[in-house]
Order: C-alpha cells, then structure tokens, then sequence
C-alpha cells in the first residue's frame, strides 16, 4: 500500500508541491465562491496556523488491511502501523526520533535483517541525526509531512457540499499525489470542512495496479489540540545495529 507505508525510509519522502491550476464551481460556508485551488490553498494554510492533528487512515487491498494512527505537529509526532500481524511505531519528539516495532515491522518497515530484527523487537531504536533513516521517519511523522500527503493533483474539481466524519465539507478532487508508485492510476479527494476552520476533514484516495485496487482513507480530527509526548526511557542507538 504504497501511500499508507509512511515509515518506510526510502520511500517516504515528502517532496515540495506546488498546487495545480485547476477548474471548479462555487462553494458555501466559510469557503464562499473559491475555486478548487483556492479551497485546496487554503485548507492546508488553516491546517498549518492549527499547529496539529490526530489522524486515522484505512488502508484495504486485494481483503488485507493497513492502519495507521497517529498525532502530528509542527516539532513533533507519533504514528502507529499495524498491517497483519506486522506492527511498527514511531515518534519524533523535538530533534530525537524513535521506532519500535515487532520482528517483522523492522525488517518490513526499516529493512533489518531477519535476525536482526528478531533480536530488537519491543524495543526502543533511538535515531540520530546522522543516520540514514532521520530525515523520511521525521518528515513522514511531523505536520509537514502529514500535509504533503494529503494534496489532489492536476486537474482539480470541486465536488458537491456533503458531509464526512460528522463535519459539514466540499471536496477536492484530482489525481494522486506525488508519492504514488509509478504505474499506479486513480484519484483522491480532500474533503475541507465549510466551517472555519477549514481544515482537512477526510481523504479519500481510489487506485489501482497491475489490476489490484486499493482505498486509502484517512480521517483527521482535534486540529490543534497540542500534543504531550515523552520519549522512550531506554533506546538502542541505530548506528549499534548489525549491518543489514
């Protein structure tokens, strides 16, 4: 699942975005007649000003599951995978960061060894500023990164005013974000609250490859609600791992 695996150093790069151009009607609420653009614009600048977020994404492929669950902000953040029996976490909190996860959430997820992995599982892996993994887990884990995700590209439209997770919204809809694996074809929407703040409320993302659909969607809530994380009493420094 390629937009769940968030963790995942080599692939999770959170890449700058510049918003489409795009088409779209009018909208009610807090929104007025802005355009899609302007609708997408200006939920992630609300998003940004709220300082933070707690999100839960659902990802379904070919009868499997993937969830994430976390909290993210501006400094700091924490998310959870579970995807089968394979479970792995991290947190950034200020310039340390932090996973664990069982055997097979390390050797799936930060490319350990089997043994390796094996020998770790439960336990805290500090990472260093230094080390490969720091910049995707921090960039994937904090606000940011959540943020990049969560853009429509190419051609965006406005859907109908409707209502997701309780909240009264209009959606984004366009192409997949960047970070979709390439070959991969679908759409997603954004859908942003009509009331202020219009922040992000759901997105919902539809694709297929190779013949295989997939939906990834994710819900948000307590936009700045500040987060009060602590981080690990005992950790083992990435760098001490074996070599994979």
């Amino acid at each position: 699942m390629a937009l769940m695996k968030r963790i995942l150093p080599v692939v999770l790069v959170s890449p700058a975005l510049l918003l489409a151009a795009c088409g779209g009607g009018g909208t009610s609420g807090a929104l007025g007649n802005k355009t899609a653009a302007q609708v997408l614009s200006g939920a992630v600048a609300a998003a940004k000003k709220s300082g933070s977020v707690h999100f839960e994404l659902l990802g379904t492929e070919a009868g499997k599951t993937e969830t994430i669950e976390g909290d993210a902000s501006n400094t700091d953040g924490r998310e959870k995978i579970t995807a089968g029996t394979l479970t792995i976490q991290a947190e950034v909190i200020g310039t340390g960061a932090y996973v664990e996860g069982n055997a097979g959430g390390l050797e799936d997820q930060m490319g350990l060894s089997a043994a390796t992995a094996a020998t770790y599982a439960g336990k805290w892996i500090s990472i260093a500023a230094t080390d490969a993994p720091y910049s995707s887990i921090t960039k994937a884990v904090r606000l940011a990164g959540t943020l990049s995700d969560l853009k429509p590209t190419g051609h965006l439209t406005l859907t109908a005013a409707t209502t997701r997770a309780s909240h009264a919204v209009v959606g984004v809809k366009g192409s997949l974000p960047p970070g979709a694996v390439k070959g991969t074809t679908g759409s997603a929407v954004l859908y942003v609250s009509t009331a202020a703040p219009t922040v992000p409320i759901v997105f919902d993302v539809q694709q297929e490859a190779s013949g295989t659909k997939e939906s990834d969607v994710g819900t948000f809530s307590n936009w700045g609600t500040p987060l009060h994380l602590v981080a690990p009493a005992t950790t083992v420094p990435f760098a001490s791992l074996p070599a994979s």
